[in-house]
């Protein structure tokens, strides 16, 4: 009687596309947080990718494999930026059920971030309301909000295009006073109410939504803002080692 040959293992995974594009990911990454630093810093200049490509630590021709333009690298950086937002907030706007709390808990975490990632805020006031918009899915969720606040009677019926303006236009400016310094400490709860009230809102009901408790904020290491600050900590920390250097 002939044996049966034994069962033979299933060959293993090949996990080198993987490997790979869990190593893109992470240079793309670097590249996007090194940007996000130096185009806070000096614009959208001449020789801003030279000093990005250095910032990230690659090769030029790694940097053309990601970014072909300074546009290029601009939309890069501003659906990152824009996307990071959103991944930090939502959730927690998502913990009040009422519409007009949601958008006054998005407003005041956004100043938040403003307030405690410097860079963040001078990139986003450089580059306008369109530094926030960019990917659209902040657009979405404001969209989300504001369509639940017109259906239930909390926000007045307005044009989708001047919302939109009024929103993400006030917001630039709030993070432009934010990053004066001059702002008081209330000026979070200050502001989600006065563009409540600029919505319909009546004024004790935008004070109530606009200085209810919130959650705090849990930024993950992995962050594109706890990159930023890490870039720019390292940035720094170059600087101070060759003050002669121009």
């Amino acid at each position: 009687m002939v044996s049966p040959s034994p069962t033979r293992p299933a060959p293993s995974e090949d996990h080198r596309p993987r490997v790979a594009a869990e190593r893109r990911e992470r240079t793309r990454a670097r590249l996007i947080a090194s940007a996000l630093v130096v185009i806070a810093k000096r614009g959208l200049e001449p020789g801003v990718i030279d000093e990005v490509i250095t910032a990230a630590g690659v090769a030029r021709g790694t940097f053309y494999n990601y970014f072909r333009t300074h546009e290029a690298l601009w939309a890069g950086v501003a659906e990152a930026v824009s996307n990071e937002i959103v991944r930090v907030i939502d959730p927690l706007v998502l913990l009040h059920r009422d519409p007009a709390a949601r958008l006054a808990a998005g407003l005041r975490y956004a100043l938040q971030l403003a307030k405690t990632y410097p860079l963040f805020a001078t990139f986003v006031v450089r580059g306008g309301h369109a530094a926030i918009r960019q990917g659209g899915q902040a657009t979405q969720n404001v969209m989300r909000d504001i369509d639940a606040g017109i259906v239930t009677g909390r926000f007045a019926t307005l044009p989708t295009a001047l919302i939109l303006d009024l929103v993400f236009g006030s917001v630039v400016a709030a993070f432009a006073t934010v990053q004066s310094g001059d702002a008081p400490n209330d000026y979070p709860e200050q502001f989600a109410q006065a563009l409540l009230q600029a919505l319909g809102v009546p004024r004790a009901a935008a004070q109530r939504y606009a200085t209810c408790a919130l959650a705090p904020i849990d930024i993950p290491a992995d962050s594109l803002l706890a990159h930023a600050r890490r870039a720019a900590d390292t940035t720094s920390t170059l600087k101070a080692a060759r003050p002669n250097q121009k």
